[in-house]
C-alpha cells in the first residue's frame, strides 16, 4: 500500500525533509532508492541531494539576497524628508500625494522609477499610510490653539481635580439625507440606496460631562439662542455642583439672553473654544459615530422614523459609555 502524503510542501517542511535526508546519507546505512521512497522523492533528487551534500557539506536552504537597493544609502531618507514637507511644496496644486505622484517625485528626483506596487511598499517603509485628511478652516489661528492647549487646558483640569464638572456643549443636525458609509455588496454591483428628495431637518443640542453624562434636547429645524439658554437650565437640572460649560464660538452660544442667565447662575460658568477647532470639543466624535455607525445608509421616510431612531443612538452612546471615553484627557493630572 503506498504512503499518502500531501502534493504540496510549505518551504519549512520542504526544509524539514531534505535535513532528515542528510541525516541518512551522513549515515550511510540505506541507499538512494530507500531514502528516495521514504521521503517521498526520486531517486535523482537523492543523488541531486548527496552531490550537493559533498560541495557545500549541508542541504540547509540557502536564501538569496534580493537585488540591490536602487537609492544609494545616502539617498534612502531623503523621499520621506520631501513627501513630509507635502504635495504643495513639491509643486503639486492640492494636498494629495498619490501613488503616481510619488512615483514622480522619486523619479524626478534620482533618476529611479519604481512600479507603483513598489511604491506603496515603499511608502510603508518610510512609515506613511494611505489615510483622508481632516478638513480645517483658512481662518483658523494655529497660533490661538496652542496657547489654549498649552494654558486653558491645564487650568480646566485643575477644576475637574477640585470637584468642578466640565460640560462640552455643542449642536449637530439630522436631515432624511442618509449618511452614506461603506458596506460589502457583490463585486460589480453597486448597492443603491433609496432616501426621500425633501429634507426636512432636526437639530439636537447636547452635551457630554467629565462625570460620565449625556444630555439632549431635540427640534425641529435649527436650534436658536433661546433653546442653548433652555439647554443651560437642563443641564443645571440634571449635574450637580458647579459646572463649567466649553462651546464654539457660533452666534447662539454668545447673545444677551444667555449671558444674562450665567449672570444670574453661580453655579455655571462658560468658557469658550478657539475659533475653528472642533478637535477640542470631545463632542464632536459623538455626533460622527452617531451618523457613521447608527445613522450609516439608513433612509427614514419620515420625521418620526429619524426621530426614533435618534432616540435609540442616544440610548447606545450611554451604553457604550462613550461620553467617560471622550472626555478621560480632561480627567487626568495637568503635566
Amino acid at each position: 500500500m503506498r504512503v499518502w502524503r500531501p502534493s504540496t510542501l510549505t518551504r519549512d517542511q520542504l526544509e524539514e525533509r531534505r535535513l532528515y535526508a542528510q541525516q541518512l546519507l551522513a549515515a550511510g546505512e540505506v541507499n538512494a532508492k530507500e531514502i528516495a521512497a521514504s521521503v517521498g522523492v526520486s531517486e535523482s533528487t537523492v543523488r541531486t541531494w548527496k552531490q550537493r551534500l559533498r560541495e557545500r557539506g549541508s542541504l540547509q536552504a540557502t536564501r538569496a539576497a534580493g537585488p540591490s537597493p536602487r537609492l544609494r544609502p545616502e539617498q534612502r531618507t531623503q523621499p520621506g524628508e520631501i513627501l513630509r514637507a507635502g504635495p504643495l511644496a513639491a509643486g503639486y496644486p492640492d494636498a494629495r500625494w498619490t501613488t503616481s505622484r510619488v512615483r514622480e517625485v522619486i523619479g524626478l528626483q534620482f533618476e529611479v522609477w519604481y512600479h507603483a506596487d513598489h511604491v506603496r511598499k515603499l511608502l510603508h517603509q518610510l512609515g506613511f499610510s494611505p489615510q483622508k485628511p481632516e478638513s480645517r478652516a483658512l481662518e483658523r489661528d494655529e497660533q490661538a490653539v496652542q496657547t489654549w492647549v498649552e494654558q486653558t487646558l491645564p487650568s480646566l483640569k485643575k477644576k475637574v481635580e477640585q470637584g468642578m464638572t466640565l460640560v462640552f456643549l455643542d449642536e449637530s443636525g439630522f436631515s432624511l439625507k442618509p449618511t452614506v458609509t461603506r458596506t460589502w455588496a457583490v463585486r460589480g454591483q453597486t448597492p443603491i440606496i433609496t432616501a426621500k428628495a425633501s429634507w426636512d431637518k432636526l437639530s439636537t443640542i447636547g452635551a457630554i460631562t467629565t462625570t460620565g453624562q449625556f444630555l439632549q434636547q431635540t427640534y425641529p429645524g435649527a436650534i436658536r439662542g433661546q433653546q442653548v439658554v433652555a439647554f443651560c437650565r437642563h443641564l443645571l437640572r440634571h449635574v450637580q455642583g458647579k459646572l463649567v460649560v466649553l462651546m464654539d464660538n457660533a452666534r447662539i452660544h454668545k447673545t444677551k439672553a444667555l449671558r444674562a442667565f450665567v449672570e444670574q447662575q453661580p453655579r455655571l460658568t462658560v468658557e469658550y473654544l478657539p475659533p475653528y477647532a472642533p478637535e477640542l470639543n470631545p463632542i464632536e466624535r459623538v455626533w460622527a459615530y452617531i451618523k457613521g455607525s447608527v445613522l450609516g445608509n439608513f433612509c427614514p421616510k419620515t420625521v418620526g422614523e429619524l426621530k426614533a431612531r435618534l432616540n435609540s443612538a442616544w440610548q447606545r452612546v450611554r451604553y457604550i459609555r462613550l461620553p467617560q471615553r471622550l472626555t478621560h484627557r480632561y480627567c487626568s493630572s495637568p503635566t
